[in-house]
């Protein structure tokens, strides 16, 4: 079996969908040939191309009939099994190379919020989350979809040893280490402050903790605030926030040097991986949430994002079970976690079966297949 999975880069190409889609390429490329075709303003050095065969295509909104032809070319090639998109600009080109073959047209939505704008309608949709599901099965315009829920896939994590001990001859080693991995900027501003008011109250309880923030920064207004914030609250040799690319690159390969990890999507399933005591950001509330047995489903609904909520949510109790937990050294094993729900080499065999079992393709939608294009377009002439 031989699969296409495209993608398009629009901005920097390091987005969780990049990570995402390299790991099941990767994981599926140990089995099956796999290609995967990279369409955009430029190559994103996220995709390894470990187990798979890869192709770069230059597109910028005003050449989508010259991309075309480039990538047609490359399908006639390599006669695919299958071609899965894995963002909506990518979906433009791919369905039309599916319907030429008569397959199903594959997109994968990974995760976030649903969509407020436009999506295609594509044959086959896989979905991260159960919110995500929820939404398009109320949705009638994909009443006609395979909607397919495959929560997100990670490797277990490596720990590069020489940058954790780089990391501990720069900034030392304390008792007890919180750690958020995130880029520095709007969207997930509020988690670090969170992570910060958290700090903040552990220390007025006692205890001796330090919050680590390691992230590439995105805004500089954002930046500084987080800075002030930090100052406001006297917190200066509590927290610690790097933005070198020595310790940002693949961070997940530092996550050793966090106890507690507080952590989102893809994230927080690598730290799973290491057995490691998990938070969340939570909706509505000034303090990141604790992960336990009794609300994992609740969290895993939404994919581990900002918009977690759990029912009969106190905010004093789950500080004093955090606070509990750090004091006693009671560690919540999260490892169970991602054995059951997380490890690409168990997910690899969903996403074949996915390929195997495709219906033949009822009639495309011509008017949906219009506006993605000019969608797509739109996107790389605006940006």
């Amino acid at each position: 079996m031989r699969i296409i999975y495209v993608i398009t880069t629009v901005g920097h190409g390091k987005g969780g969908h990049f990570h995402s889609l390299n790991t099941i390429a990767n994981a599926i490329g140990a089995t099956q040939k796999v290609h995967v075709i990279n369409i955009g303003f430029k190559p994103s050095d996220v995709l390894d191309k470990v187990n798979y065969d890869y192709s770069f295509v230059g597109f910028n909104g005003y050449n989508f009939i010259i991309t075309f032809t480039k990538i047609k070319k490359l399908i006639k090639q390599l006669e695919p099994d299958a071609i899965h998109a894995f963002d909506v600009e990518s979906f433009a080109f791919s369905r039309l190379f599916s319907k030429g073959r008569k397959q199903s047209s594959f997109l994968n939505k990974c995760g976030g919020p649903n969509p407020k704008k436009y999506f295609p309608i594509p044959s086959q949709l896989v979905l991260f989350s159960k919110e995500n599901k929820a939404y398009f099965e109320m949705n009638t315009q994909y009443e006609t979809t395979n909607l397919a829920l495959i929560p997100n896939r990670v490797k277990p994590v490596n720990i590069d040893k020489s940058r954790v001990e780089s990391f501990y001859n720069t900034y030392g080693k304390t008792e007890t280490s919180l750690l958020r991995i995130a880029r520095i900027g709007k969207h997930y501003h509020k988690s670090i402050i969170q992570a910060i008011n958290l700090v903040g109250w552990l220390k007025s309880k006692g205890l001796n903790v330090r919050l680590i923030v390691i992230g590439t920064i995105q805004s500089d207004d954002i930046y500084n605030s987080i800075l002030d914030d930090i100052k406001s609250k006297q917190l200066k040799n509590d927290v610690i926030i790097d933005t070198s690319d020595a310790f940002t690159h693949n961070a997940s390969e530092l996550l050793e040097i966090g106890d507690v990890i507080i952590g989102t999507g893809r994230n927080f399933m690598e730290a799973s991986s290491l057995n490691k005591m998990l938070l969340v950001p939570y909706r509505g509330s000034d303090y990141p949430l604790l992960v336990t047995d009794n609300n994992f489903d609740a969290i895993f609904s939404t994919n581990f994002s900002p918009r977690t909520q759990v029912a009969n949510f106190d905010e004093v109790n789950n500080l004093e079970a955090i606070y509990y937990h750090l004091k006693n050294n009671k560690h919540i094993a999260s490892k169970p976690w991602f054995e059951s729900c997380f490890n690409i080499e168990k997910g690899a065999d969903v996403y074949k079966s996915l390929y195997l079992n495709q219906d033949v393709p009822k009639n495309s939608n011509l008017i949906d297949t219009f506006v993605n294009i000019l969608y797509a377009i739109k996107t790389f002439v605006l940006k």
